[in-house]
């Protein structure tokens, strides 16, 4: 399934809340209702706007994934009474998911998988008042994105940007690394701030 835009889905009265795992850190809420035919892999709580109150964020997936499926973020915002209620659907924050990253034959699929590195290695971070994305662009690059909440835009706005070269094991230079290994080569503010839904992340890696 390709969709590299937010989605959105209406509330049902009869909702789905799945859970792959029953020892979840955060409880589900009854304000939860996620698509059909998806369950519940992890909920997290960060104040993602700001304002005081605890939101929680709602990760789920198709429980049979489909190739170049997608990874779907749900963030709840808490309001002042204590309810939670939908506010922004994502599904754009991670590589799209196949069943192996190997080619296959499929010449459509073969190609989007070849501009990834490390697929499996991407990351989304939760902070307060922020959602970070860190990934490869290529096999000897990380990047690492912040988007910030915006009163204004009344959403996530890209604020700054930090990219690493990653020398491969018997690196010899002279260059001083970090504690992982890197060379931080930039730490910036972008070109352009942009809107979390508009982010993707193939853009960022050559397609």
């Amino acid at each position: 399934m390709l969709c590299f835009n937010s989605c959105s889905t209406a509330q049902e009265s009869n909702c789905n809340r799945t859970l792959r795992y029953n020892n979840l850190k955060s409880k589900p809420d009854s304000a939860f209702c996620i698509h059909r035919g998806f369950y519940i892999t992890d909920i997290y709580e960060k104040d993602l706007n700001m304002d005081g109150y605890k939101d929680k964020i709602v990760r789920s997936q198709r429980v049979k994934l489909l190739e170049a499926d997608t990874i779907i973020f749900s963030i709840y915002v808490q309001t002042k009474a204590g309810k939670f209620a939908l506010y922004k659907e994502l599904n754009n924050l991670l590589p799209l998911q196949f069943s192996n990253y190997s080619r296959t034959g499929n010449k459509f699929y073969d190609s989007l998988k070849s501009l990834y590195s490390y697929p499996t290695t991407a990351e989304v971070e939760f902070e307060t008042n922020s959602i970070n994305l860190t990934f490869y662009t290529d096999a000897a690059t990380v990047k690492k994105i912040f988007f910030t909440y915006s009163i204004k835009e009344k959403t996530w706005v890209l604020t700054r940007e930090m990219q690493w070269l990653v020398p491969p094991k018997d690196y010899e230079g002279d260059e001083k690394l970090d504690e992982n290994g890197r060379k931080l080569e930039y730490d910036r503010a972008p070109e352009t701030p942009m809107k979390i839904e508009d982010f993707d992340m193939l853009k960022y890696i050559g397609w």
